[in-house]
């Protein structure tokens, strides 16, 4: 028995199995960088923030999570989170100092980056 028809097994209703099917397969590939990529986020806008070279915060992701990310497309991830999150209104907030990623960079840097 492969893992998905384990997985599947405790589950009792088609549409139920169906749904988590789709959602794992979510996770595979492009979507799953995606999904990578938005949980650590936060994470990593708090360290650009503290002035770490972004090529040092794309060679840590990469490292975590198994990825071989270039610059072009490190950057390139982080600017479409970035305008992703403007446009839907979620702020990311600094869990050292309760402000949001944005006030904190303008404070810090003078404007945002």
């Amino acid at each position: 028995m492969n893992s998905l028809a384990e997985t599947l097994a405790g589950i009792h209703s088609p549409l139920d199995r169906l749904q988590h099917a789709l959602a794992q397969d979510l996770n595979l590939g492009k979507s799953k960088l995606e999904t990578d990529f938005r949980e650590a986020y936060p994470v990593l806008e708090h360290h650009l923030i503290q002035r770490m070279r972004k090529r040092l915060v794309m060679e840590r992701f990469n490292a975590a999570y198994g990825y071989k990310l270039n610059q072009a497309q490190f950057r390139k991830l982080l600017n479409a989170e970035r305008e992703r999150r403007e446009e839907a209104g979620d702020v990311a907030i600094c869990t050292g100092c309760g402000r949001p990623f944005d006030e904190q960079a303008a404070t810090d840097q003078g404007e945002d980056e």
